[in-house]
């Protein structure tokens, strides 16, 4: 039977979005909620409350299923939590846990992944076999698209472009690892350079955005500040462009895509930050790979709700062809 909706959900380190979604990708209905602090039960909690929301008044054989994107490394044929940053997922039966309290179908997938899904159906990568994106905010999550497919790696955990290595023996990721690119370009890392640049007398601008309270600078200070012109906080932010460049070197010269996707809300509020990644990968990748497009993402917010509701669809239709 073909269905009329599916339910994203896209869970992130600061807030959990949920969409009803039809099939061309128009979200009809949505819903945004921070996330909740206090454990995986009360993240588990809002996961629901966000299904029955978005499934008020519509019949349950209107929705294919559920899809939910978490940040976190999923093993995807397992469906299973392996690891979890920046929120206390690791080891959490997300699934299983959501599936015993909803009437619908429910697949999860790393947030990354989904976000590339959603614009390669829906935005800017539509009709792009091959490309990277990556999505820059309170990590740093990415998913990979080789020959029209999501690469997912053999157990479902591939992509994950954020804990590459770029500095050995550099700052601490909160993988527990050295020298990620997350250690550059997470909302964390930018926020501990904030703070260091706060206490000095280049960081004043700084300083201001956090009311004069350093305790409170965070990477929206220093992003603000940059944005309103200060060169100080602009530099904190250029020089994890330049660190996201050498990143993107490797993955162009390892895979040559022809896009490359920038998203998540440091990627689409730093513009200048993707130029000077841009300008690093085109100056140091091998020939015949710099040119590749680089562009923002079209979906914004929606992204993570599109490419979960696409899954959940795509889940569902494979169900119904295998029962014909």
């Amino acid at each position: 039977m073909r269905t009329s909706f599916a339910i994203g959900i896209d869970v992130g380190g600061t807030r959990i979005a949920a969409g009803l979604v039809e099939r061309k990708g128009r979200v009809v209905k949505d819903a945004r909620t921070p996330t909740p602090t206090n454990g995986p039960f009360g993240i588990v909690d809002t996961i629901i409350e966000a299904v029955e929301h978005m499934s008020e008044g519509v019949h349950p054989s209107d929705i294919a299923g559920i899809g939910i994107g978490l940040p976190a490394q999923i093993d995807f044929l397992k469906q299973s939590v392996e690891f979890c940053t920046n929120l206390p997922l690791a080891g959490v039966d997300v699934r299983s846990l959501v599936l015993s309290r909803v009437r619908h179908e429910v697949t999860i997938d790393n947030d990354g992944n989904l976000a590339a899904n959603g614009e390669y159906r829906f935005g800017a990568a539509k009709g792009a076999r091959d490309f990277i994106m990556l999505t820059l905010g309170t990590g740093v999550g990415g998913g990979l698209f080789l020959d029209g497919e999501p690469y997912r790696g053999s157990r479902g955990m591939g992509g994950e472009v954020g804990h590459m290595v770029v500095q050995m023996d550099g700052p601490p990721c909160p993988c527990g690892g050295k020298g990620h690119l997350e250690s550059y370009l997470g909302r964390p890392a930018i926020a501990a350079r904030g703070v260091k640049l706060a206490g000095t007398a280049k960081g004043r601008a700084v300083l201001d955005e956090a009311a004069g309270d350093i305790s409170q600078v965070n990477a929206e200070a220093v992003i603000k500040a940059a944005l309103k012109g200060d060169e100080a906080a602009r530099e904190i932010l250029l020089e994890g462009g330049e660190v996201l460049g050498r990143a993107l070197v490797g993955l162009v010269n390892l895979l040559n895509p022809r896009l490359i996707v920038i998203g998540g809300g440091i990627g689409e509020a730093c513009g200048f930050l993707v130029e000077r990644a841009a300008e690093v990968m085109q100056a140091e990748a091998l020939a015949g790979r710099r040119d590749a497009t680089f562009t923002q993402g079209e979906l914004g917010n929606d992204a993570g709700i599109l490419g979960a509701a696409a899954l959940a669809f795509d889940e569902h239709d494979s169900r119904e062809a295998i029962h014909r």
